[in-house]
């Protein structure tokens, strides 16, 4: 009996631990995640997760106006190759089993020409789909600075 509650407590204690400390797409609690995620399989080249990630009805709109599909989307980062990356300012907003995700987000590309200082405004949609989280669309806006 002791043992049963001692496991059982250890249990409740466990669950409380928070979000864990180095999300994975295992164990990500949220739409920051996922995000973070995404970009982090990008940088490191992971293209598999990329796609498992991305709906298959994606859209993506990037900062100089061009849309592109699921595919499209892949193959344009792939080109770009990204080097390094950050996310600021973030907010979620969930809506339903949906979540929207906004940020501000910098980034070095070996195939990108000048960026604007203040970075983008990012927003981005995740869709809860059969336990599991898809990017389904995204949108990439300069910010100008005044």
């Amino acid at each position: 009996m002791r043992f049963l509650l001692t496991l059982m407590a250890f249990a409740v204690l466990a669950g409380c631990a928070g979000e864990p400390k180095h999300p994975t797409w295992k164990n990500a609690t949220g739409a920051e995640h996922h995000e973070r995620l995404i970009w982090q399989s990008m940088l490191g080249n992971d293209w598999a997760n990329v796609e498992r990630h991305l709906s298959p009805t994606f859209v993506g709109v990037v900062a100089d106006g061009r849309m592109f599909d699921r595919a499209g989307w892949l193959q344009q980062w792939q080109s770009a190759q990204i080097r390094e990356f950050s996310l600021g300012d973030m907010q979620v907003h969930p809506e339903g089993s949906d979540m929207k995700v906004t940020y501000i987000f910098h980034f070095q590309a070996s195939a990108s020409g000048p960026l604007p200082a203040s970075g983008f405004r990012v927003v981005s949609i995740w869709q809860d789909v059969k336990s599991r989280w898809l990017l389904s669309a995204t949108s990439i806006t300069p910010i100008q600075s005044q």
